[in-house]
């Protein structure tokens, strides 16, 4: 769907100020020259355009969803409910959105402080009050089958603070069908969104998990073949499905600046494709203060502080809680970035992401890191670190998997606290991940003789030892779990594995039957009892277990294949 820019003077002023390239350099210099007045009134009338109330608009943010079930492979789906439920508010031209890219951030640093699952009341105390939000939208999706279980959590920050949970069911047909059935949720469940109403834009289910799988891979180093590879994927996805257009050439765009950046000064003709690329996202999707906000980036890397400070100021009119069209806006205000230093100030406190690394690899706002290092440094925090706030943090890098924050985040820990075992836990857990079992074999034999009776610690030794083919080992180790803790469900499971393993299936049977009896929704154990009761002979027990472990599972074509070629030696 495209909506066309806004009408009257904006429009004009649109044309004038924001055309692409401005291949009369000559004309800004004709402006300053001869019609200086009539640019100044244009960027005065070009702020006023934005009616009145906009700034009066309530301010809304959604935070990054949670995906509680399945945990695996649904990534993306949190990613892009969190993106289109913001765009489709924006849309409505009735709220300030805060950025996605934003709330995500604020998001990480609210978890590690411990503040996200608390009552608005606790988080009006906290920094993020500083957006100044109205509401702070919070989805938990369950996929089941066919179904969506959705909770979201309205958090207001109006007069009377209050923390409302809306439950409901959606069926998966269509995205379109399933955005329009949450913002009926929220119209519902919220007075505050009882006007909204929905914009189809046509996307499908292949392309969405394509777009956003891209975007959750981390963005390679500039200028290597990983990096071109990286982009190559992009214009594929662009060719596939056209109905993702504005959101690819954003992202095409913010590749462009970080690639052009490598540069010093930055490459102009890779700017100006960047510059192109906005544009035509603008037209698709207009009213984004996080288009503005770029377009104000790339006039900066351009050198041309008047258009850097116009978008920023547009930005900023769009959603005043965009710290980075204040941190633009103020390093673009007067002769030096001294002039701005008011607006720096306040843009590193609503945005202090600047010089902190992405968890996606890189993003173009890091350019800004060198002009911001006068306040960046007299800003660096001087709190002891905390160990709860360094496992929070260590474990959220390890699930995103960022080894080097998450051993660094682990390794502190265990420095402020070395008489307790976690941080070596997580170590050696780390070390598994990547692959380096001989090293966590090592670490967590050592443990063990420390707490012989830690049943995490019992856990991944046997792990490690079972990556390492020592079946026997494995074994006792796992049973020595389930006698510190009867009911540990992945002891029961490893056992099971390794019993197959072993060639004692009969025991196997018994302790993966009794494991999908406890817990009939876990999908791993179905899998290994099927792999049993095909051992066994039992062929129509295993297409029993296999079947049930894909209708948990519907996108596991590991099971998909291996039900098939079962079924062909039945039949």
């Amino acid at each position: 769907m495209t909506l066309a820019p806004r009408s009257g003077s904006f429009s004009y002023f649109y044309i004038l100020v924001l055309a692409p390239n401005f291949t009369a350099k000559n004309m800004l210099s004709q402006f300053l020259r001869n019609l200086l007045t009539l640019f100044f009134t244009c960027l005065i009338f070009g702020g006023l355009s934005f009616p009145p109330l906009l700034q009066a608009r309530p301010s809304v943010g959604v935070l990054s969803a949670d995906v509680i079930y399945p945990s695996n492979g649904l990534n993306w789906l949190g990613l892009f409910l969190q993106e289109e439920l913001s765009l489709q508010l924006q849309l409505t031209d009735q709220f300030s959105i805060i950025s996605p890219d934003t709330m995500r951030r604020w998001n990480q640093r609210l978890r590690n402080s411990g503040q996200l699952v608390f009552s608005s009341a606790e988080l009006k105390n906290s920094e993020i009050y500083q957006l100044k939000p109205n509401r702070l939208l919070k989805l938990s999706i369950q996929k089941v089958l066919n179904q969506l279980s959705v909770t979201w959590s309205v958090s207001s920050f109006e007069e009377n603070s209050s923390l409302q949970k809306i439950q409901n069911i959606h069926s998966w047909i269509t995205p379109d069908n399933l955005i329009a059935s949450l913002l009926n949720d929220l119209a519902k469940g919220d007075k505050l969104f009882r006007n909204i109403k929905h914009f189809p834009l046509h996307y499908t289910w292949e392309g969405i998990k394509s777009f956003y799988q891209w975007k959750l891979k981390l963005v390679p180093v500039p200028n290597t073949p990983k990096w071109e590879e990286h982009k190559d994927e992009l214009e594929a996805l662009l060719l596939s499905h056209p109905s993702l257009s504005a959101s690819i050439h954003f992202h095409r765009a913010v590749l462009l600046i970080i690639e052009s950046s490598v540069m010093r000064p930055a490459h102009v003709p890779s700017l100006n494709s960047a510059e192109t690329d906005i544009l035509a996202a603008m037209k698709e999707h207009p009213g984004s203060g996080e288009h503005h906000t770029l377009l104000s980036l790339l006039h900066f890397l351009r050198k041309e502080p008047l258009f850097s400070k116009q978008q920023a100021n547009i930005a900023n009119k769009i959603n005043p809680a965009n710290g980075l069209a204040l941190i633009l806006y103020g390093l673009t205000i007067g002769k030096t970035p001294q002039a701005g230093a008011t607006y720096i100030k306040k843009g590193l406190r609503l945005y202090p992401f600047v010089a902190e690394p992405s968890a996606d690899g890189g993003q173009p706002y890091h350019v800004l890191v060198k002009d911001l290092e006068p306040w960046l440094n007299s800003s660096v925090s001087e709190k002891p670190p905390n160990y709860e706030l360094l496992i929070r943090s260590g474990k959220e890098d390890y699930d995103a998997r960022r080894w080097t924050e998450a051993r660094q985040a682990f390794e502190d820990a265990s420095v402020l606290e070395p008489e307790l075992p976690e941080p070596l836990l997580f170590l050696a857990q780390l070390r598994l991940a990547q692959q380096n079992v001989e090293s966590a074999l090592l670490l967590l034999a050592k443990l063990q003789k420390r707490f012989p009776k830690h049943p995490e610690i019992n856990l991944y030794l046997g792990y490690a030892h079972e990556k390492l083919k020592h079946y026997i080992k494995a074994e006792i180790l796992y049973r020595t779990v389930l006698q510190l803790k009867p009911e540990h469900h992945k002891a029961l499971l490893r056992l099971g594995a390794v019993l197959i393993k072993l060639g004692k299936r009969e025991e196997a049977r018994s302790f993966l039957e009794s494991l999908t009896q406890k817990y009939p929704m876990y999908t791993v154990a179905w899998w290994n009892l099927g792999i049993v009761y095909y051992q066994l002979g039992e062929l129509e027990l295993a297409e029993s277990s296999w079947e049930e472990s894909l209708r948990l599972e519907p996108d596991n074509n590991q099971v998909r294949v291996r039900l098939e070629q079962l079924r062909e030696e039945l039949f």
